[in-house]
Protein backbone atom coordinates (compact mmCIF):
# COMPACT_ATOMS: atom_id res chain seq x y z
CA UNK A 1 0.00 0.00 0.00
CA UNK A 2 0.88 2.95 -0.71
CA UNK A 3 0.85 6.67 1.64
CA UNK A 4 -2.36 7.71 0.13
CA UNK A 5 -4.26 4.09 0.94
CA UNK A 6 -2.74 4.16 4.01
CA UNK A 7 -4.39 7.71 4.43
CA UNK A 8 -7.77 6.39 3.55
CA UNK A 9 -7.81 3.15 5.75
CA UNK A 10 -6.86 5.98 8.37
CA UNK A 11 -10.34 8.02 7.51
CA UNK A 12 -12.03 4.27 7.08
CA UNK A 13 -10.58 3.65 11.04
CA UNK A 14 -11.62 6.86 11.96
CA UNK A 15 -15.17 6.59 10.46
CA UNK A 16 -15.42 3.58 12.46
CA UNK A 17 -15.17 5.23 15.76
CA UNK A 18 -17.62 8.20 14.53
CA UNK A 19 -20.14 5.03 14.33
CA UNK A 20 -19.61 3.66 17.43
CA UNK A 21 -19.93 7.41 19.19
CA UNK A 22 -23.23 7.82 17.35
CA UNK A 23 -24.35 4.31 18.21
CA UNK A 24 -23.79 4.74 21.96
CA UNK A 25 -24.28 8.02 22.69
CA UNK A 26 -26.91 9.59 25.03
CA UNK A 27 -27.41 12.76 24.20
CA UNK A 28 -29.86 13.72 20.95
CA UNK A 29 -32.31 11.28 19.26
CA UNK A 30 -31.19 7.19 19.78
CA UNK A 31 -32.59 6.85 16.18
CA UNK A 32 -31.50 9.55 14.55
CA UNK A 33 -28.04 8.47 15.86
CA UNK A 34 -28.20 5.43 14.68
CA UNK A 35 -29.04 6.33 11.05
CA UNK A 36 -26.13 8.17 10.96
CA UNK A 37 -24.04 5.52 12.90
CA UNK A 38 -25.00 2.65 10.14
CA UNK A 39 -23.89 5.43 7.42
CA UNK A 40 -20.75 5.86 8.35
CA UNK A 41 -20.25 2.17 8.97
CA UNK A 42 -21.13 1.69 5.25
CA UNK A 43 -18.55 4.66 4.51
CA UNK A 44 -15.99 3.05 6.72
CA UNK A 45 -16.43 -0.19 5.01
CA UNK A 46 -16.99 1.68 1.15
CA UNK A 47 -13.35 3.42 1.80
CA UNK A 48 -11.59 0.14 2.64
CA UNK A 49 -13.28 -1.84 -0.13
CA UNK A 50 -11.56 1.16 -2.39
CA UNK A 51 -8.18 0.81 -0.76
CA UNK A 52 -8.46 -2.64 -1.68
CA UNK A 53 -9.46 -2.05 -5.20
CA UNK A 54 -6.47 0.36 -5.17
CA UNK A 55 -3.43 -1.98 -3.72
CA UNK A 56 -4.93 -4.71 -5.71
CA UNK A 57 -5.59 -7.06 -2.89
CA UNK A 58 -9.19 -7.59 -4.18
CA UNK A 59 -7.95 -9.53 -6.62
CA UNK A 60 -6.40 -11.78 -4.40
CA UNK A 61 -8.25 -15.09 -3.50
CA UNK A 62 -8.20 -13.49 0.77
CA UNK A 63 -10.43 -10.54 -0.59
CA UNK A 64 -12.16 -11.43 -3.79
CA UNK A 65 -15.19 -12.44 -2.12
CA UNK A 66 -16.37 -9.10 -1.60
CA UNK A 67 -16.59 -8.50 -5.23
CA UNK A 68 -19.58 -6.99 -5.88
CA UNK A 69 -20.93 -5.41 -2.80
CA UNK A 70 -19.85 -1.79 -3.06
CA UNK A 71 -22.71 -1.08 -5.08
CA UNK A 72 -25.05 -2.48 -2.15
CA UNK A 73 -23.01 -0.28 0.37
CA UNK A 74 -23.68 2.98 -2.32
CA UNK A 75 -27.54 2.72 -2.75
CA UNK A 76 -28.08 2.52 0.95
CA UNK A 77 -26.30 5.88 1.78
CA UNK A 78 -28.85 8.57 0.47
CA UNK A 79 -32.15 6.09 2.15
CA UNK A 80 -29.72 6.10 5.86
CA UNK A 81 -29.77 10.11 5.04
CA UNK A 82 -33.44 10.81 3.96
CA UNK A 83 -34.40 8.70 7.35
CA UNK A 84 -31.97 10.59 9.66
CA UNK A 85 -33.09 14.12 8.66
CA UNK A 86 -37.06 12.90 8.68
CA UNK A 87 -36.22 11.58 12.17
CA UNK A 88 -34.43 14.69 13.35
CA UNK A 89 -36.97 17.16 11.86
CA UNK A 90 -40.25 15.84 12.14
CA UNK A 91 -39.53 12.77 14.99
CA UNK A 92 -41.56 9.94 13.07
CA UNK A 93 -40.99 6.56 13.85
CA UNK A 94 -39.71 3.69 11.47
CA UNK A 95 -42.92 2.04 10.15
CA UNK A 96 -44.20 -0.63 8.15
CA UNK A 97 -44.40 1.42 5.26
CA UNK A 98 -40.48 2.66 5.36
CA UNK A 99 -39.87 -0.91 3.99
CA UNK A 100 -40.35 0.33 0.18
CA UNK A 101 -37.29 2.07 0.70
CA UNK A 102 -36.05 -1.44 1.14
CA UNK A 103 -36.84 -2.06 -2.75
CA UNK A 104 -33.48 -0.05 -4.17
CA UNK A 105 -31.69 -2.11 -2.03
CA UNK A 106 -33.14 -5.34 -3.51
CA UNK A 107 -32.78 -3.98 -6.72
CA UNK A 108 -29.33 -3.73 -6.97
CA UNK A 109 -28.81 -6.98 -5.28
CA UNK A 110 -31.10 -8.76 -8.10
CA UNK A 111 -28.65 -6.76 -10.50
CA UNK A 112 -25.24 -8.42 -8.91
CA UNK A 113 -26.71 -11.61 -7.89
CA UNK A 114 -24.95 -13.33 -10.15
CA UNK A 115 -21.90 -12.16 -8.95
CA UNK A 116 -22.66 -12.61 -5.35
CA UNK A 117 -23.28 -16.88 -5.60
CA UNK A 118 -20.34 -17.19 -7.49
CA UNK A 119 -17.28 -18.84 -5.72
CA UNK A 120 -13.91 -16.91 -4.96
CA UNK A 121 -12.37 -18.81 -7.65
CA UNK A 122 -14.91 -17.81 -10.54
CA UNK A 123 -14.97 -14.23 -8.67
CA UNK A 124 -11.04 -13.96 -9.51
CA UNK A 125 -11.22 -15.53 -12.66
CA UNK A 126 -14.24 -12.94 -13.76
CA UNK A 127 -12.31 -10.21 -12.44
CA UNK A 128 -8.69 -11.25 -13.60
CA UNK A 129 -10.07 -11.26 -17.41
CA UNK A 130 -12.32 -8.14 -17.29
CA UNK A 131 -15.64 -9.71 -17.87
CA UNK A 132 -17.45 -8.67 -15.04
CA UNK A 133 -19.90 -7.05 -17.25
CA UNK A 134 -21.46 -10.61 -18.22
CA UNK A 135 -22.49 -11.63 -14.70
CA UNK A 136 -24.57 -8.35 -13.77
CA UNK A 137 -28.06 -7.68 -14.71
CA UNK A 138 -28.56 -4.45 -17.10
CA UNK A 139 -24.69 -3.81 -16.76
CA UNK A 140 -24.35 -0.90 -19.40
CA UNK A 141 -27.12 0.90 -17.21
CA UNK A 142 -26.49 -0.16 -13.91
CA UNK A 143 -24.36 2.59 -12.85
CA UNK A 144 -26.51 5.10 -14.14
CA UNK A 145 -29.16 3.42 -12.62
CA UNK A 146 -27.67 4.22 -8.76
CA UNK A 147 -26.57 7.42 -10.12
CA UNK A 148 -30.34 8.89 -10.95
CA UNK A 149 -31.43 6.99 -7.43
CA UNK A 150 -28.97 8.80 -5.64
CA UNK A 151 -29.63 12.29 -6.90
CA UNK A 152 -33.51 11.48 -7.19
CA UNK A 153 -33.58 10.58 -3.59
CA UNK A 154 -31.36 13.65 -2.33
CA UNK A 155 -33.85 16.05 -3.99
CA UNK A 156 -36.43 13.84 -2.69
CA UNK A 157 -35.18 14.70 0.88
CA UNK A 158 -33.89 18.05 0.80
CA UNK A 159 -37.61 18.78 -0.91
CA UNK A 160 -39.14 17.36 1.91
CA UNK A 161 -37.99 19.32 4.88
CA UNK A 162 -37.41 22.06 3.35
CA UNK A 163 -41.26 23.69 4.08
CA UNK A 164 -41.34 22.18 7.26
CA UNK A 165 -42.14 24.72 10.12
CA UNK A 166 -39.03 24.39 12.05
CA UNK A 167 -37.00 27.57 13.48
CA UNK A 168 -34.10 29.04 11.18
CA UNK A 169 -31.06 27.76 13.03
CA UNK A 170 -32.42 24.10 12.41
CA UNK A 171 -32.97 24.67 9.27
CA UNK A 172 -29.82 26.13 8.30
CA UNK A 173 -28.22 23.02 10.15
CA UNK A 174 -30.65 20.74 7.69
CA UNK A 175 -29.47 22.85 4.51
CA UNK A 176 -25.60 22.19 5.73
CA UNK A 177 -25.90 18.45 6.28
CA UNK A 178 -27.69 17.96 2.69
CA UNK A 179 -25.49 20.35 1.10
CA UNK A 180 -22.51 18.42 2.27
CA UNK A 181 -24.20 15.45 1.59
CA UNK A 182 -25.19 16.98 -2.12
CA UNK A 183 -21.48 17.84 -2.76
CA UNK A 184 -20.83 13.88 -2.34
CA UNK A 185 -23.39 12.62 -4.69
CA UNK A 186 -22.16 15.34 -7.26
CA UNK A 187 -18.37 14.10 -6.39
CA UNK A 188 -19.63 10.50 -6.68
CA UNK A 189 -21.77 10.79 -9.57
CA UNK A 190 -18.59 12.89 -11.62
CA UNK A 191 -16.85 10.03 -10.93
CA UNK A 192 -19.09 7.23 -12.41
CA UNK A 193 -18.98 9.74 -15.39
CA UNK A 194 -15.56 10.73 -15.73
CA UNK A 195 -14.32 6.75 -15.36
CA UNK A 196 -17.50 5.46 -17.71
CA UNK A 197 -15.32 8.09 -20.25
CA UNK A 198 -12.18 5.88 -19.45
CA UNK A 199 -10.13 9.60 -18.61
CA UNK A 200 -9.83 8.71 -15.35
CA UNK A 201 -6.59 7.78 -13.17
CA UNK A 202 -5.56 6.49 -9.78
CA UNK A 203 -4.49 9.77 -9.11
CA UNK A 204 -7.26 11.21 -9.99
CA UNK A 205 -9.39 8.29 -8.20
CA UNK A 206 -7.18 9.96 -4.69
CA UNK A 207 -8.50 13.36 -5.57
CA UNK A 208 -12.22 12.75 -5.92
CA UNK A 209 -12.22 10.15 -2.75
CA UNK A 210 -10.13 12.84 -0.80
CA UNK A 211 -13.40 15.65 -1.59
CA UNK A 212 -15.81 12.62 -0.67
CA UNK A 213 -13.97 12.19 2.56
CA UNK A 214 -14.17 16.27 2.92
CA UNK A 215 -17.97 16.20 2.41
CA UNK A 216 -18.42 13.24 4.93
CA UNK A 217 -16.60 14.84 7.35
CA UNK A 218 -18.63 18.55 7.44
CA UNK A 219 -21.69 16.53 7.48
CA UNK A 220 -20.64 14.41 10.15
CA UNK A 221 -19.64 17.44 12.01
CA UNK A 222 -22.67 18.91 11.56
CA UNK A 223 -24.78 15.63 12.80
CA UNK A 224 -21.83 16.03 15.74
CA UNK A 225 -23.38 19.67 17.07
CA UNK A 226 -26.84 18.75 16.49
CA UNK A 227 -28.12 18.02 19.64
CA UNK A 228 -26.33 21.71 20.76
CA UNK A 229 -27.64 23.56 17.73
CA UNK A 230 -31.28 21.86 18.68
CA UNK A 231 -30.82 23.05 22.51
CA UNK A 232 -30.32 26.85 21.95
CA UNK A 233 -26.95 27.44 20.63
CA UNK A 234 -27.03 29.18 17.69
CA UNK A 235 -25.50 28.03 14.03
CA UNK A 236 -23.19 31.03 14.13
CA UNK A 237 -21.17 29.64 17.13
CA UNK A 238 -20.33 26.61 15.66
CA UNK A 239 -19.64 27.55 11.82
CA UNK A 240 -16.12 28.59 12.29
CA UNK A 241 -17.25 32.07 10.21
CA UNK A 242 -19.26 33.97 12.12
CA UNK A 243 -22.43 35.67 10.50
CA UNK A 244 -23.33 38.56 13.01
CA UNK A 245 -19.55 38.61 14.30
CA UNK A 246 -18.20 41.95 13.60
CA UNK A 247 -21.69 43.84 13.90
CA UNK A 248 -20.83 45.80 16.86
CA UNK A 249 -23.44 44.40 18.54
CA UNK A 250 -22.86 43.26 22.57
CA UNK A 251 -24.71 40.33 23.60
CA UNK A 252 -26.16 42.92 26.83
CA UNK A 253 -26.86 45.07 24.13
CA UNK A 254 -28.90 42.72 21.91
CA UNK A 255 -30.79 41.47 25.20
CA UNK A 256 -31.87 45.05 25.51
CA UNK A 257 -32.88 45.40 22.66
CA UNK A 258 -34.54 42.25 22.39
CA UNK A 259 -36.69 42.92 25.75
CA UNK A 260 -37.58 46.58 23.75
CA UNK A 261 -38.55 44.98 20.86
CA UNK A 262 -41.16 42.72 22.65
CA UNK A 263 -42.44 45.73 24.47
CA UNK A 264 -43.27 47.37 21.32
CA UNK A 265 -44.65 44.36 19.75
CA UNK A 266 -47.11 44.38 22.89
CA UNK A 267 -47.83 47.96 23.56
CA UNK A 268 -47.59 50.16 20.07
CA UNK A 269 -48.87 46.29 18.18
CA UNK A 270 -46.76 47.93 14.72
CA UNK A 271 -47.53 44.30 12.77
CA UNK A 272 -50.99 44.98 12.53
CA UNK A 273 -49.40 47.59 9.79
CA UNK A 274 -50.49 45.16 6.50
CA UNK A 275 -47.19 47.17 4.98
CA UNK A 276 -44.80 46.59 7.75
CA UNK A 277 -41.51 46.56 6.49
CA UNK A 278 -37.81 45.57 8.71
CA UNK A 279 -36.67 49.10 8.04
CA UNK A 280 -39.87 50.46 9.39
CA UNK A 281 -39.56 48.44 12.63
CA UNK A 282 -36.02 49.12 13.16
CA UNK A 283 -36.76 52.80 12.84
CA UNK A 284 -39.21 52.38 15.54
CA UNK A 285 -36.00 51.32 18.05
CA UNK A 286 -33.81 53.53 16.55
CA UNK A 287 -31.52 50.95 15.63
CA UNK A 288 -30.31 49.36 12.03
CA UNK A 289 -31.95 46.92 9.64
CA UNK A 290 -28.70 44.74 10.15
CA UNK A 291 -29.34 44.93 14.28
CA UNK A 292 -33.08 44.22 14.04
CA UNK A 293 -32.33 41.32 11.82
CA UNK A 294 -29.86 40.23 14.02
CA UNK A 295 -31.91 40.45 16.75
CA UNK A 296 -34.77 38.59 15.83
CA UNK A 297 -32.97 35.93 14.08
CA UNK A 298 -30.65 34.92 17.62
CA UNK A 299 -33.43 35.81 19.99
CA UNK A 300 -36.19 34.16 18.24
CA UNK A 301 -34.61 31.93 15.67
CA UNK A 302 -36.59 33.07 12.73
CA UNK A 303 -36.49 35.52 10.02
CA UNK A 304 -38.21 39.09 9.61
CA UNK A 305 -41.38 37.94 8.24
CA UNK A 306 -42.28 34.86 10.62
CA UNK A 307 -41.49 36.81 13.34
CA UNK A 308 -44.25 39.47 12.69
CA UNK A 309 -46.61 37.16 11.63
CA UNK A 310 -46.63 35.23 14.51
CA UNK A 311 -48.25 38.14 16.26
CA UNK A 312 -50.60 38.54 13.49
CA UNK A 313 -51.83 35.17 13.77
CA UNK A 314 -52.23 35.08 16.87
CA UNK A 315 -54.36 38.47 16.77
CA UNK A 316 -56.15 36.47 14.34
CA UNK A 317 -56.93 33.20 16.24
CA UNK A 318 -58.54 35.43 19.20
CA UNK A 319 -60.74 36.91 16.92
CA UNK A 320 -61.89 33.75 15.78
CA UNK A 321 -62.38 32.57 18.70
CA UNK A 322 -64.15 35.31 20.71
CA UNK A 323 -65.79 37.70 17.76
CA UNK A 324 -68.50 36.26 15.88
CA UNK A 325 -69.79 38.96 13.79
CA UNK A 326 -66.37 38.99 11.85
CA UNK A 327 -66.01 36.92 8.74
CA UNK A 328 -62.70 35.70 7.88
CA UNK A 329 -62.33 38.45 5.43
CA UNK A 330 -62.60 41.12 8.23
CA UNK A 331 -60.24 38.86 10.40
CA UNK A 332 -57.25 38.95 7.59
CA UNK A 333 -56.84 43.04 7.87
CA UNK A 334 -57.96 43.39 11.46
CA UNK A 335 -55.06 41.08 11.91
CA UNK A 336 -52.45 43.15 9.85
CA UNK A 337 -52.08 40.52 6.71
CA UNK A 338 -53.21 42.55 3.33
CA UNK A 339 -53.86 39.56 1.15
CA UNK A 340 -56.09 36.20 1.47
CA UNK A 341 -53.28 33.74 0.45
CA UNK A 342 -50.07 35.04 2.75
CA UNK A 343 -52.83 34.92 5.55
CA UNK A 344 -54.01 31.10 4.51
CA UNK A 345 -50.38 29.96 4.02
CA UNK A 346 -49.45 32.10 7.94
CA UNK A 347 -52.15 30.32 9.62
CA UNK A 348 -52.18 27.14 7.98
CA UNK A 349 -48.48 26.73 8.94
CA UNK A 350 -48.69 28.03 12.36
CA UNK A 351 -51.83 26.23 13.10
CA UNK A 352 -51.56 23.30 11.37
CA UNK A 353 -55.41 24.19 9.95
CA UNK A 354 -56.96 26.22 7.95
CA UNK A 355 -58.91 29.40 9.18
CA UNK A 356 -62.51 27.96 8.66
CA UNK A 357 -61.54 24.08 10.24
CA UNK A 358 -59.72 26.41 12.92
CA UNK A 359 -62.77 28.55 14.09
CA UNK A 360 -65.36 25.41 13.80
CA UNK A 361 -63.53 23.54 16.29
CA UNK A 362 -62.96 26.24 18.54
CA UNK A 363 -67.12 26.79 18.09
Amino acid sequence: MNSWELIFLFFAFQSMLFAAYFFLRNRGDTLSNCFLGAFLVLFSLNLAYNVLYWSKLLFTPAYVALFGYLSLIWITYPILIYMYARRVVTQIKVGVKDLVHLLPILFVFWCYSPIYFLSSEDKLDILTQGRTGEYIHLSPYIVWIISAFLIFYTCYTFFSFRRKPIGQNKKKWLYWVLGAFSCYVIAMVSYFLISRLGHITTEDDYVIMYLIVLFIGVMTYFALMQPAIFEGLKLEHIIPFVKYKKTGLTPKHSKELKKELLSLMRIEQPYLDGNLRLDDLAQQLNISRHHMSQIINEHFDTNFFDFVNSYRIETAKKLLENDDTKTITDVIYASGFNNRVSFYKAFKRHTGATPSTYKSVED
